[in-house]
């Protein structure tokens, strides 16, 4: 079992790191970021990439430039990246990977619809 020092270590790294993404990211993106509710829990996404979780208080278009913009940023800082998206219209999130976002195949079928 993990000390309380420990914890508080593990902590202010893991709010160092989020920090860090969060100042990389352009304008566009940290004024999402600094919109919305979000996090990244290591190893916690499909078969141990790390999960980034947002909470959106809309509904959630995977084709959203923004949405494009922070799984490219995602993917240089941390590599391939599952998202959690939460909906204002559900309590289950939306999963899906940035190499999905970022295919540019799928987004042609969709446009395609």
């Amino acid at each position: 079992m993990l000390t309380n020092h420990q914890l508080l270590q593990e902590l202010r790294q893991k709010h160092q790191q989020l920090e860090q993404f969060r100042r990389a990211a352009s304008q566009a993106l940290q004024a999402l970021l600094d919109q919305y509710d979000w996090g990244v829990v290591t190893g916690a996404g499909h078969r141990g990439l790390p999960l980034l979780t947002l909470r959106f208080d809309h509904r959630i278009a995977l084709n959203d430039p923004c949405l494009l913009a922070l799984a490219e940023e995602a993917e240089q800082i941390w590599g391939p990246i599952d998202f959690a998206l939460f909906s204002g219209e559900s309590q289950d999130p939306v999963r899906v990977l940035s190499r999905t976002l970022l295919d540019q195949r799928w987004r042609w079928r969709q446009s395609s619809h």
